[in-house]
């Protein structure tokens, strides 16, 4: 602190003012920095990857950030981010203290920021992981990679897993180096859902999406089980994880570890966990995404370098 004082009554003063009345507004530059600081280290910033429906992902998750909040006694505030590259620039220019991340978009920010996993939700069918399906309609005539050439293929964002990467990798493995002199045009949906969607409707001949989305619309949708038909599918990858920022403090990470982990042991806890769609949370460490990395590095990627633009 710099305080300058031009005499000793006046130091008197401000000391017993301060003591008496501890709060009182400060008006001088340093205050004014403490109180924001103090703000700062009152919020948890959490970001998530755009899955699938904003509307209905914000509100899935504001039970658990709601439950944090409460736990916690800080205010954790939730941002959807335009696409998943852009949740590893939020790390990298420090603007987030948290994320529920995908595979790669986790592996991504890892290997540039250097974020550690703390856990990832158990879904209601006892699954801990997903996968990336190929599909097309039943209509199309596709059935082989054969099939597929000069048809259009819409994907999800080039900084995913089962939208992206698992695609790259079986058509590589099909001896297709490049997928953009294969098929006739590449678009990217941006989430899920929209990608599934864009086959059904015709959009788009062949298309990538995670199985949980997919099978989600099978479930909701008769016609669209009807229609749409899988043709191939990648090994497990671990499901959307919470990861922090490794600056976060340790206090901090402890806590949100343990809370998550033990939400499933209360009622109050129960409860959120069955408005979020989970059994429960459990702990996640790098090498649980050893499938990923392999795909990762049978395709060349340099994580540290990649771009997703």
């Amino acid at each position: 602190m710099n305080y300058i004082h031009i005499s000793i009554l006046p130091f008197l003063f401000s000391t017993l003012l301060f003591a008496f009345s501890p709060f009182l507004p400060v008006a001088d530059s340093h205050g004014t920095e403490s109180q924001t600081q103090a703000s700062a280290e009152r919020t948890l910033r959490m970001l998530l990857v755009p899955e699938k429906n904003t509307f209905e992902q914000r509100r899935r998750y504001k039970f658990i950030t709601d439950y944090l909040s409460r736990k916690m006694e800080i205010d954790v505030t939730v941002e959807i981010m335009a696409n998943y590259g852009e949740i590893s620039v939020a790390f990298q220019e420090g603007r987030a203290d948290a994320g529920f991340f995908g595979s790669f978009s986790y592996a991504l920010t890892h290997a540039q920021t250097g974020i550690e996993p703390l856990v990832r939700p158990v879904w209601l069918d006892g699954n801990s992981t997903y996968r990336g399906y190929i599909f097309v309609r039943k209509d199309s005539g596709i059935e082989t990679v054969k099939d597929m050439k000069n048809k259009s293929l819409v994907l999800v964002d080039s900084a995913t897993t089962a939208g992206y990467i698992f695609q790259r990798f079986y058509f590589k493995y099909h001896g297709i180096d490049s997928m953009e002199d294969y098929f006739s045009r590449i678009s990217y949906a941006r989430r899920h859902d929209a990608a599934a969607w864009a086959v059904y409707t015709g959009e788009a001949d062949i298309g990538g999406a995670k199985n949980h989305i997919f099978n989600s619309f099978k479930d909701e949708y008769p016609d669209f089980k009807e229609q749409m038909t899988v043709l191939a599918e990648s090994a497990e990858v671990p499901s959307n994880g919470l990861a922090v920022s490794k600056d976060l403090n340790p206090a901090i990470k402890l806590r949100l570890r343990t809370l998550l982990q033990t939400l499933h042991e209360s009622e109050a806890g129960r409860e959120v966990l069955k408005n979020f769609g989970a059994q429960k949370f459990i702990a996640t460490n790098n090498d649980d995404y050893i499938v990923l990395y392999n795909m990762v590095n049978e395709l060349g990627i340099d994580l540290k370098e990649y771009s997703f633009k």
